[in-house]
């Protein structure tokens, strides 16, 4: 575990009860590295989601995927202390965050709250009863955005939308992407304006990530913070995380400014990205050049313009063969990744 991950790792878990703490930092560093999400729910046993499976974990710190008689449960009062406790003690500093599920760490990790909705008519007012909450730990990979700097970006930026399913590493990759494309990586510092409305791509606590030329609009909701950017930072690209259909316009019409945009949505597989309407709307008026689809985090399929209408998520791979267009090239990613290449796109898969 590097320093950098075991500080963060460390401040994320001293939210915790303190007798999970003791037995989760008792954890050995390959599994502490392993470790996605940390679960606790009132009255009902702590879950440690790795990438290999999701854990139980027993009072001795033994991980196990059957539920026994020894496996730790956390009890209503250690939820509502760690819920205070990661709001400051001030839950009412926290309530727009509450109301959307989550309350975001200094160190940029988002922790989801589960609770009882409380309405006002048909309006949202507030949770209460929170009994659950689920500690995300955000990592930086150094370099984990190499294949896109190398091989969709070498001949200059694009407009580029990654796509993926919660959890395999979309976010992961836009924190390389700001670092890399504003430290020169690429022959230029390029000025980069990060819109970080949740503010976990950027946090205090890695402030040095941030590169040498990148601005940041924390709290903004993404349609307000893209207009400011455009009119007072005159970035050559902003960065935001996981659009929504309330962002469309803004992004549509700051592209007549002439800056670029890097941005992520939610979606499982090709098929399900190309019925999405935001999707359609973005291609349709010129704002996709580039299309990443992550798999997993180490299964990525990367499709030019020409090709978002023709190639199929599921049979990339297969398209290349068949084809007998696909060259097989140095690997140029971790765990022994095979590069193919078919003309402008890019596969890369096992």
């Amino acid at each position: 575990m590097n320093d950098s991950f075991h500080k963060d790792f460390n401040f994320i878990v001293s939210y915790l009860p303190l007798r999970i703490q003791k037995i989760i930092n008792n954890l050995n560093d390959e599994i502490l590295n392993e470790i996605q999400e940390i679960r606790i729910r009132a009255e009902r046993p702590v879950v440690l989601i790795l990438k290999s499976n999701n854990y139980f974990i027993t009072y001795k710190g033994i991980l196990s995927i059957i539920h026994s008689a020894n496996v730790i449960y956390t009890s209503q009062s250690e939820i509502t202390e760690a819920f205070n406790k990661i709001c400051d003690y001030s839950i009412h500093s926290h309530y727009e965050d509450v109301l959307n599920g989550y309350v975001t760490l200094k160190n940029g990790a988002r922790v989801g709250v589960t609770g009882t909705a409380v309405f006002d008519k048909t309006t949202l007012k507030g949770i209460r009863n929170i009994d659950g909450l689920n500690f995300r730990i955000p990592r930086f990979v150094d370099n984990c955005a190499d294949f896109i700097v190398n091989n969709i970006f070498n001949s200059g930026i694009s407009n580029l939308l990654i796509a993926g399913p919660p959890s395999s590493g979309k976010t992961t990759i836009l924190k390389d992407l700001i670092y890399q494309l504003s430290s020169g990586k690429m022959e230029k510092y390029y000025k980069i304006c990060v819109i970080d409305e949740r503010k976990e791509l950027v946090s205090f606590n890695n402030i040095d990530r941030l590169g040498f030329n990148t601005d940041v609009l924390y709290g903004y909701p993404k349609s307000i913070g893209i207009s400011m950017a455009v009119r007072t930072l005159s970035p050559d690209i902003i960065i935001c995380d996981e659009i929504g259909v309330e962002d469309i316009d803004e992004i549509i019409k700051s592209l007549n400014s002439g800056v670029s945009f890097i941005f992520t949505i939610h979606a499982q597989n090709y098929n399900e990205l190309k019925n999405k309407y935001i999707f359609r709307k973005l291609y349709d008026y010129g704002c996709i050049d580039k299309l990443v689809i992550i798999n997993s985090f180490n299964n990525f399929v990367v499709i030019s313009d020409s090709e978002i209408n023709e190639v199929e998520y599921e049979r990339a791979s297969d398209y290349c063969r068949n084809n007998h267009i696909c060259n097989n090239l140095n690997d140029i990613y971790q765990k022994n990744k095979i590069t193919y290449k078919i003309t402008e796109p890019i596969v890369l898969t096992d």
